[in-house]
C-alpha cells in the first residue's frame, strides 16, 4: 500500500520547486522530471480500479502537470533551458491523457482538445 501523506507531500514540494522562478542552471531537467513524475504517481494512485478510485482527482493531477508545463514554456521570464526542458517532456502528462480519456465517453475530443493546445503553443525558444 502506498501511503497517500507521502505522494502528496512529495507532488507539492515538486510543484512548490517547479514553480520557483530561479531554477538552479543545469537542475532544469530534475525539477521538470520530478514534477511530471509526482503529478503522474498521483493520479495514478486515483485512476480507475485503484483501491482510492476517483476518476476527477486522476484527471485533475494530469491535467495540472500538463498545463502547469505549457504555462511554464510559455513563460518569457522563464530561462530557455527550462522552457526548452518542458517542451521536450511534455510527451508523458500528454500520454498519460490519453490513456485516460481513452477509457472516458467523450474522452477523445477532451484529449484532441489538449493536444491542439499543445499545436498551438507558439513561444519563441530560440
Amino acid at each position: 500500500m502506498i501511503d497517500r501523506t507521502f505522494l502528496y507531500t512529495q507532488y507539492f514540494q515538486s510543484l512548490e520547486r517547479f514553480n520557483q522562478p530561479d531554477v538552479v542552471w543545469g537542475y532544469e531537467p530534475d525539477v521538470v522530471y520530478h514534477f511530471i513524475q509526482s503529478g503522474v504517481t498521483l493520479a495514478s494512485y486515483h485512476e480507475l480500479g485503484a483501491e482510492n478510485e476517483s476518476p476527477l482527482l486522476a484527471e485533475l493531477y494530469l491535467r495540472q502537470v500538463y498545463f502547469a508545463l505549457i504555462e511554464a514554456i510559455r513563460d518569457p521570464e522563464r530561462s530557455q533551458q527550462f522552457r526548452h526542458v518542458c517542451l521536450n517532456m511534455i510527451h508523458e502528462p500528454l500520454i498519460a491523457l490519453k490513456r485516460f480519456y481513452k477509457r472516458r465517453h467523450g474522452g477523445e475530443k477532451r484529449f484532441l482538445t489538449l493536444q491542439h493546445e499543445l499545436q498551438r503553443l507558439q513561444a519563441p525558444l530560440d
